[in-house]
């Protein structure tokens, strides 16, 4: 029989928006991944990873066992070849693994013609977060699998939903370049275990003022909304330049700025009104005082993971 070969895509994300800790996530277009996947028939399934910068073990690698996760739940037997050529760079806190694992479900689910919905899609490309960090949250792979800002409203079941978004607006993203040992798994575990209810009703309120400002079209509102008392005051020590970052660019007209993921990318959210020259050229001098190298990349709201090409 002949082999089968389907090509799917998936955008880079920023997850943890504000307040939005496992909640809400964005897909922009920074980056992206691609995986092919081949298959043949077989007797049992197996399954194979040809992968650079990335692990190639199938237990260890996002896209795969995502992969393997929902042929297993389907009782499927193939020989499959799994081929993640990296777009989206890992350790950043943009969703590099989420971006595979989706890439990986959309077009497995394409493949097997499984007819799987966009919540069933998101369940199982979270499994592809336990090869990474070793627990499957859903924000990013929600982001590229769906596309847009998508809030995680339950994770048992999965329930995923796109916000509507009513105000025009781009990211400037920086990037400072460094690497940090095991980063995903260390940054949930710097979240503290008890907050006060104090805190929890402000940060609630942030993360109201996010929603109801992007659905509203409201720039003040999605201002307010891009804070966090609790998370990213925890993880202070991954990105210190965060704060003078994030006080400059708003001096700029910057609409905010947040913690992309885990960090250190930082989000900026600007639009017409934004010095966006100024912002970059702010941003960058700050990453520097640090002690940090930086880049920068523009970017927009992204549409979700595709198949571009089956055979």
């Amino acid at each position: 029989m002949q082999e089968k070969i389907v090509i799917a895509k998936a955008y880079s994300s920023s997850a943890n928006l504000g307040a939005g800790f496992d909640i809400l996530a964005m897909a922009h277009d920074a980056f992206h991944d691609i995986v092919e996947i081949s298959s043949q028939p077989s007797s049992s399934l197996q399954v194979q990873v040809e992968a650079n910068g990335v692990p190639k073990e199938p237990e260890r690698n996002s896209a795969s066992f995502a992969l393997m996760k929902m042929l297993e739940e389907f009782g499927i037997k193939a020989k499959v070849k799994v081929k993640v050529n990296k777009g989206v760079p890992p350790g950043l806190g943009m969703g590099s693994s989420g971006a595979s694992a989706a890439a990986a479900v959309v077009g497995g689910n394409e493949l097997f013609n499984l007819g799987l919905s966009k919540d069933d899609l998101v369940m199982f490309s979270m499994q592809g977060e336990i090869a990474s960090s070793g627990s499957p949250h859903p924000d990013n792979v929600a982001a590229s699998v769906v596309g847009g800002v998508v809030a995680v409203i339950s994770g048992e079941p999965v329930r995923v939903s796109e916000i509507p978004i009513n105000l025009d607006f781009s990211l400037i993203l920086f990037i400072p370049k460094v690497t940090i040992e095991a980063k995903t798994k260390r940054a949930r575990e710097m979240v503290p275990k008890q907050i006060e209810l104090q805190k929890l009703v402000k940060n609630s309120r942030y993360l109201s003022s996010l929603i109801l400002g992007l659905i509203k079209g409201d720039r003040d509102l999605v201002r307010l909304g891009l804070n966090d008392d609790i998370v990213e005051r925890s993880r202070e020590s991954l990105f210190p330049y965060y704060w003078k970052l994030k006080e400059e660019v708003v001096k700029y007209n910057a609409i905010g700025a947040c913690v992309s993921g885990a960090g250190p990318t930082i989000a900026v959210f600007v639009d017409e009104k934004s010095e966006r020259d100024e912002i970059i050229k702010r941003g960058l001098k700050i990453c520097e005082s640090y002690g940090y190298e930086c880049n920068f990349k523009d970017a927009k709201i992204a549409r979700g993971a595709w198949v571009e090409r089956r055979n």
